[in-house]
C-alpha cells in the first residue's frame, strides 16, 4: 500500500510529515499541497474502497506506520476516528484536525462520528492520544445548537468526551483568494440563490441535514425567485420540481467559480457544516451568504449576511424575503464586504502560517 508523496519529497533534506485522512477531498489535498512546500510529505487514505474492507484496511495503515518509522515522525490526521487512531498511538507526535462529523452527533440526519459507538469510542481515543487538536472552529470542542430541536443540544467533542483534556489551537480553512474572484463579464443575477449539496439525493440524510427540503419549499412560495443546488449525487432523483428550482450535478472549480460569479445569494442552511469551504468560496465571489446559525457559519458570515435561527421553512422564507428586499445599493455594499470578510481572515497563506507555527514549535522540543 503506497502512500502518495508531496512535492517535496525529492529534497532529502526536508523533515517527513505523515498526513493521513479517511478520504479524499479538495480541503485535504490543499493542506497536503501547502505543507509539502516545507515537508516531504508522506500521505495515507484510509478509507479507500468499500467500507467493508476497514479491518484490512487497517493492517495496511499498520504496515505504512511501521514501514515509515511513524515513532520517528509527526503525524498530521484531518478529522479524528478510526484512520487517526493508530498514528496517535504510534506516532511521535501526532496533531488532530477536528472538521465536522468529528464533533458531532445528529442521528436523526445519520451524521456525526459519535452517532456509533465503536467509531465514537475511536475519534475520542485518538483526539485523548493526540499531542494537539486543530479544530478548524471552536464550535467543534463545545458547542450548544438550538437550530434544529430534535437534535442534541450539546455538541462539539467534548460533549462526548468529557474527559478530554488535550490542548487545542483553533487553525481555519485557508482558501485562494487570488482564484476564488468574480469572473470578468459575468453579469450578477439579482434574484438567484446558490446552494452546494455534495451528495444530496431526492429524501437522502444529505438532502435533509444540508435543508434542500427547506429550499424546495420556500421556492414554492417566492416564484420570482430562482434556486440552482450544485452537487447532487444523483440530479434526476428530484422529479415535481417547482418550476423556478435547478438541481445539478457536481462542478468543477471553474464551473462553481462561474455559478457564484452570476448569483446574488449563496444559501447553506445545513443542520451541521464543520466550516463549509464554498460558503467561503462563494463569498470571495461577491456572494451575499445566507445560513443556518451553526457552527462556525454565524462567524463566517459575521454582519454581511443573513442568519436562519431555527430549521423552519417559514423562517427561512422570512430570510429570504429580507434578503431580496434589500436596495440596489445594499446588496452591492454587502456584496464586496463578504469578498473582503473571508479575504482578510480566511485567506490561504494564513492557515498555512499557522500549521507551520504549531509543527515548527514542537519540532523544536
Amino acid at each position: 500500500m503506497k502512500g502518495r508523496k508531496g512535492s517535496g519529497s525529492t529534497d532529502g533534506r526536508r523533515k517527513k510529515l505523515l498526513y493521513l485522512y479517511p478520504r479524499s477531498a479538495v480541503f485535504i489535498q490543499r493542506d497536503i499541497e501547502l505543507l509539502s512546500r516545507h515537508y516531504h510529505v508522506v500521505t495515507h487514505e484510509l478509507l479507500k474502497g468499500s467500507d467493508l474492507l476497514l479491518p484490512f484496511r487497517l493492517i495496511g495503515q499498520f504496515i505504512f506506520l511501521i514501514r515509515h518509522a511513524a515513532w520517528k515522525y509527526d503525524a498530521v490526521c484531518h478529522f479524528s476516528g478510526y484512520h487517526s487512531l493508530l498514528p496517535a498511538l504510534l506516532a511521535r507526535r501526532c496533531f488532530v484536525i477536528l472538521a465536522g462529523s468529528d464533533g458531532a452527533c445528529f442521528p436523526g440526519f445519520n451524521y456525526g462520528n459519535f452517532r456509533k459507538s465503536l467509531y465514537g469510542k475511536a475519534t475520542g481515543l485518538s483526539a485523548k492520544r493526540a499531542t494537539r487538536l486543530l479544530p478548524v472552529d471552536a464550535t467543534l470542542i463545545d458547542a450548544h445548537q438550538t437550530y434544529d430541536p430534535a437534535s442534541p443540544v450539546h455538541q462539539g467533542i467534548h460533549a462526548f468526551v468529557p474527559d478530554l483534556y488535550t490542548p487545542w489551537t483553533v487553525v481555519p480553512y485557508g482558501f485562494d483568494v487570488d482564484h476564488w474572484k468574480p469572473v470578468l463579464g459575468i453579469d450578477r443575477e439579482e434574484d438567484l440563490f446558490v446552494c452546494v449539496a455534495g451528495g444530496a439525493a431526492s429524501g437522502n440524510a444529505v438532502h435533509y441535514r444540508k435543508g434542500i427540503d427547506l429550499i424546495l419549499q420556500c421556492a414554492r412560495d417566492l416564484p420570482h425567485a430562482r434556486f440552482t443546488v450544485v452537487g447532487s449525487s444523483r440530479p434526476h432523483s428530484y422529479t415535481d420540481l417547482p418550476a423556478n428550482v435547478n438541481v445539478e450535478g457536481r462542478m468543477d472549480p471553474e464551473g462553481l467559480r462561474a455559478l457564484f460569479s452570476k448569483a446574488r445569494y449563496y444559501m447553506q442552511v445545513s443542520v451541521m457544516e464543520g466550516f463549509p469551504n464554498a460558503l467561503c468560496e462563494a463569498m470571495l465571489c461577491n456572494c451575499i451568504p445566507i445560513t443556518s446559525s451553526m457552527a462556525a457559519m454565524p462567524s463566517i458570515c459575521g454582519d454581511v449576511g443573513f442568519l436562519c435561527q431555527r430549521r423552519d421553512a417559514k423562517e427561512l422564507g422570512l430570510v429570504l424575503a429580507q434578503a431580496l428586499a434589500l436596495p440596489p445599493s445594499e446588496r452591492e455594499t454587502r456584496s464586496h464586504a463578504a469578498r473582503e470578510r473571508i479575504a482578510s481572515r480566511f485567506g490561504e497563506q494564513e492557515r498555512e502560517r499557522s500549521l507551520l507555527q504549531i509543527l515548527d514549535a514542537f519540532s523544536t522540543c
